[in-house]
């Protein structure tokens, strides 16, 4: 299983942010401290604004801060919000198999994403500092 840079990034982000309780990071920032690119970033950005995970301040010193308390943001949220369909494989998006619709193999894949997510489920941000 593998996430995407997108929901890899948006979790750097938070983690970030948790670390600097009340502090506010610019984009420009993160992006220099991940050595990542900042157009990227500021997708990632705007994508956790939707979600409500961060809140934006705007000006000369705005950037980014955290929108709830770290131990209330809930890391299957964020991956599930970040990452809206989570197909694992071709199968799942309704790609078309020679093997379907007898494959075993979806059930199997099925059943690990699902244990993905449940262990996504049991941390919070909090608990991955």
């Amino acid at each position: 299983m593998r996430l995407t840079l997108h929901t890899d990034y948006a979790f750097r982000v938070l983690m970030a942010l948790a670390r600097a309780p009340g502090e506010v990071k610019s984009v420009d920032d993160l992006a220099r401290e991940f050595e990542v690119s900042k157009n990227h970033l500021m997708k990632v950005a705007q994508n956790l604004t939707a979600g409500g995970f961060v809140t934006t301040v705007r000006g000369r010193h705005g950037g980014l801060r955290l929108a709830m308390a770290p131990d209330e943001i809930n890391l299957r949220a964020v991956a599930l919000h970040m990452e809206p369909d989570f197909n694992i494989a071709l199968c799942f998006g309704g790609e078309d198999c020679v093997f379907l619709p007898n494959c075993r193999l979806k059930g199997v894949l099925g059943q690990a994403k699902l244990a993905f997510l449940q262990t996504l489920d049991k941390h919070n941000l909090a608990s991955i500092l």
